[in-house]
């Protein structure tokens, strides 16, 4: 992953999509969590790789877990 980019560049739709990969779901599933289709959670997999500069889906996944934090902060 460059530097200069991190998963704050993502949009909020985005952070979801990639908090569910962290989890290990697969896309159909994703897509019924958050009632898209799954056609959309493949555009979105595939924007947050471009984005977070990653060459699969499993280095996306990674980086959702190691960012857990970030991607879902404790409220309260």
């Amino acid at each position: 992953m460059p530097d200069d980019v991190t998963i704050t560049n993502l949009t909020n739709r985005e952070r979801e999509v990639l908090s569910l990969l962290g989890t290990g779901l697969p896309n159909r599933r994703i897509a019924r969590t958050l009632r898209i289709s799954e056609r959309t959670v493949k555009a979105h997999v595939h924007s947050i790789q471009d984005k977070l500069g990653v060459e699969s889906r499993l280095q996306a996944a990674l980086l959702a877990i190691f960012n857990h934090e970030e991607l879902c902060p404790q409220k309260g």
